[in-house]
């Protein structure tokens, strides 16, 4: 590694919060979590319900106007997505992204589930893909993040989400929406919310990104005739969720908080958000589906970096001090070889890092990549 790799050093692969997000967080997390054991006393160190923190599941049913009872809360997003997909029938047909949220592929696949992919658009999905893939098949749901996608960084427009809607609606297939990035969007503008009836959209979030990761707390709120099955499930699989953790959370949003926060976040990842946009479409034109909005990913395709090659190019980017790594797990099973065959599929990530180092990086990688025409 040279003198300048030494000193200069990137890592895209994981998507975490700034370190100057985390160190703001500690009184507020201090002062919140003694606040709220003094508050609700051994009613959060005790056994507590398998469903979550009545009061934080009752908060996020008020802010998505459905009963509570809908809402289940857990130890992350992951865990009440994992708990559903648990709730499925074995062998499930459940449809994704052609490139998704990888740990979903994987967890999936886990409990003997069949996945398949649906080409995306930069508006969303392919509605005449989607609707040929539900007339073949008996599909049990749908998988979608449909802002700031998670690794396209696109986001659906509403006319092609209520689309979505509909046909998962007319062929009683599950429409789950993860909406784990809703909020953190860094361009001045705002999501829509979505609008839940009795039939759903399902939608799943989760405060490890607008928080931090350690807070591990992610909910799932389910249509009504669908809560028993799901909390069977859940009460089988596990006892309480951290339930301290929850109740900090109730706190930290009931008294406005979390709301400066996350403006304190989108103004703090804008700029980085700024420079990853420019930094990409000056070293690697044409490369990039849309320009990322928000979120905490963005894709690149490397196209003369191959299947020979790529070994030998990620240990050059290393060696050069840019950490990457292949995202072939992110890709939907019947879309890998397609994938491929376009060249080295990449998840870069971005707010953990300073503008200058993200446009170091990019350029390194620019640099690396020539060595492999």
């Amino acid at each position: 590694m040279n003198n300048t790799s030494k000193t200069n050093a990137i890592n895209f692969l994981r998507g975490v919060p700034s370190e100057e997000a985390l160190s703001r967080l500690i009184p507020i997390v201090s002062e919140g979590y003694a606040k709220v054991v003094e508050r609700y006393g051994t009613e959060v160190l005790q056994y507590g319900h398998f469903a979550g923190f009545k009061p934080l599941r009752e908060l996020i049913a008020s802010l998505h106007h459905v009963n509570p009872e809908r809402v289940i809360v857990g130890n992350g997003g992951l865990e009440v997505i994992s708990l559903f997909f648990k709730s499925l029938p074995l062998g499930s047909n459940i449809i994704v992204e052609e490139a998704t949220y990888d740990r979903v592929i994987l967890d999936a696949k886990r409990y003997g589930h069949h996945l398949i992919g649906v080409k995306l658009t930069t508006g969303g999905l392919d509605l005449n893909q989607f609707g040929e893939v539900v007339k073949k098949n008996v599909v049990s749901a749908f998988y979608g993040i449909p802002y700031h996608q998670n690794p396209t960084g696109i986001n659906y427009t509403e006319e092609n989400r209520l689309a979505v809607e509909r046909v998962c609606k007319e062929h009683n297939i599950f429409c789950v929406w993860d909406i784990c990035y809703q909020d953190l969007r860094y361009d001045g503008k705002t999501n829509r919310k979505i609008d839940i009836s009795e039939w759903g959209p399902i939608l799943t979030s989760s405060f490890t990104k607008t928080i931090s990761p350690g807070t591990k707390c992610g909910y799932i709120i389910v249509p009504d005739d669908y809560v028993g099955h799901l909390s069977r499930i859940v009460a089988n699989t596990r006892i309480n969720p951290n339930l301290p953790t929850q109740a900090f959370i109730v706190d930290f949003i009931e008294s406005g908080r979390y709301d400066d926060f996350l403006r304190y976040l989108c103004e703090l990842y804008k700029p980085r958000m700024d420079v990853l946009n420019t930094a990409i479409s000056t070293h690697f034109p044409g490369a990039f589906p849309v320009e990322i909005s928000g979120g905490f990913f963005a894709p690149l395709t490397l196209e003369n970096i191959s299947i020979d090659n790529e070994s030998a190019f990620l240990e050059s980017a290393k060696d050069a001090g840019v950490g990457i790594a292949p995202a072939w797990d992110a890709i939907a099973p019947n879309f890998k070889e397609e994938i491929r065959k376009k060249g080295l599929f990449v998840r870069l990530t971005f707010p953990a890092y300073e503008p200058n180092k993200i446009e170091w990086g990019i350029s390194k990688l620019k640099e690396t990549v020539a060595l492999f025409d």
